[in-house]
């Protein structure tokens, strides 16, 4: 069985949509990388999905200025450790770390498929955790929610297809350095007794 990710993107602050249609287009489900670009060339990813894509992508925004996730200078450092510790750190230092917060904010770019477009909603698990664990094998330090997650038992062989014909240049290079470019293929789970 193949499954194809169309990956289509960027959305981020500055070009989220505000037509009704096109907010309604968006928000369904699918896969996404959130990524964000330093000055080094540093690239740090987040690998999730869900039902509702548009309405995620403004939580992780939400959760960037509202201090609930790591803020990184200009070349990818972590700052305000200490301040993770207890959110009121966060707000007696409010000075210092909101111009954190929202060049964090500003950097963030969304790239997604939609699963209408290759594959069934029940195959979200499968694929992130599967891209996760592509991305634990390339990049390790440099994705933020990798996690010990298995893809679950399965009785067909599954190949994951990545079509980038809906992004830039720029795009394809930012989601093959994330997740490579070696073709994702999944063996079926065989019961042996």
């Amino acid at each position: 069985m193949d499954l194809t990710l169309n990956w289509r993107g960027p959305i981020g602050p500055g070009n989220f949509p505000t037509r009704t249609d096109l907010i309604e287009e968006l928000n369904e489900s699918g896969i996404y990388l959130r990524l964000k670009t330093y000055k080094n060339e540093r690239n740090v990813a987040y690998i999730g999905q869900s039902r509702k894509l548009l309405s995620r992508f403004e939580q992780h925004i939400r959760n960037v200025l509202s201090f609930n996730q790591m803020l990184r200078d200009t070349m990818g450092q972590v700052v305000a450790l200490k301040e993770l510790q207890h959110p009121f750190l966060f707000l007696n230092n409010l000075s210092k770390l909101a111009p954190f917060a929202l060049a964090e904010a500003e950097r963030v770019k969304f790239y997604f498929a939609l699963s209408r477009d290759g594959f069934d909603e029940e195959y979200l698990f499968l694929i992130e955790s599967v891209l996760k664990s592509r991305a634990e094998e390339i990049r390790q330090k440099d994705v933020e929610n990798i996690q010990n997650i298995t893809a679950g038992e399965f009785d067909h062989d599954i190949k994951i297809l990545n079509d980038y014909s809906r992004v830039n240049k720029e795009g394809q290079r930012l989601i093959s350095n994330t997740i490579g470019k070696k073709q994702i293929v999944i063996t079926a789970q065989q019961d042996y007794e």
